[in-house]
């Protein structure tokens, strides 16, 4: 199972994703749009189908990591079911943003977790700093094409691209810079504790 959250913070955060899920399908109820109902109440039911398998399933991300989630998510569902991406200006663009960020930090908490754990790496922090915001740059690419693909309707221009790019270089580096500064105080250690262990348990020594 979960492990029980001991703060108010992680309370929260334990919380929001559901509270996501479930704004989602009222939203979705609201507006007719029948497939993210249906989506909504997949999704509420892989949440529960480890209680439901009596399965204990261990593996928990920082509070901060699964409150940004729950953020991002509503933001999306905002820009979807309520036509926020059309209806309200750079709506889109801090959507994107954000999701860029939280691409950047779940990658530099998995490269310094496996830096850490994993003798088959070693890697300097502004190393890794360069890593994260190469990947964070080239996922703003996949994201771009993902939008082309899935939202036709919102018709980009070459400005709204070039816009999403270096929103995306400007994420990268921002989140590469902030966890170098928090690697040098010792924080980001404290950060990736247990969600360290827990994939040191579950990959990295299995690989070994």
């Amino acid at each position: 199972m979960r492990k029980k959250p001991d703060t108010k913070p992680e309370l929260i955060a334990a919380y929001s994703l559901q509270a996501v899920l479930i704004l989602t399908i009222a939203l979705a109820v609201i507006t007719q749009e029948w497939l993210w109902v249906i989506g909504g109440f997949i999704s509420v039911f892989i949440g529960f189908l480890p209680q439901i398998l009596h399965k204990d399933v261990r593996f928990t991300l920082p509070w901060q990591i699964e409150l940004f989630i729950a953020l991002v998510a509503g933001l999306n569902v905002g820009g979807m079911l309520l036509k926020a991406y059309v209806n309200i200006p750079y709506y889109g663009l801090i959507t994107e943003f954000l999701i860029l960020v939280l691409v950047a930090l779940i990658c530099f908490a998995l490269v310094y977790i496996f830096d850490e754990y994993w003798d088959g790496l070693m890697m300097d922090k502004y190393a890794m700093a360069f890593l994260v915001a190469v990947t964070t740059m080239a996922s703003t690419v996949v994201l771009e094409f993902i939008k082309w693909f899935l939202f036709p309707y919102l018709e980009p221009t070459a400005e709204d691209i070039l816009i999403s790019l270096f929103a995306g270089m400007i994420a990268g580096i921002a989140t590469a810079l902030i966890g170098v500064s928090l690697i040098k105080k010792g924080k980001f250690e404290v950060f990736t504790e247990e969600m360290g262990k827990q994939i040191n348990e579950m990959v990295i020594k299995k690989i070994k």
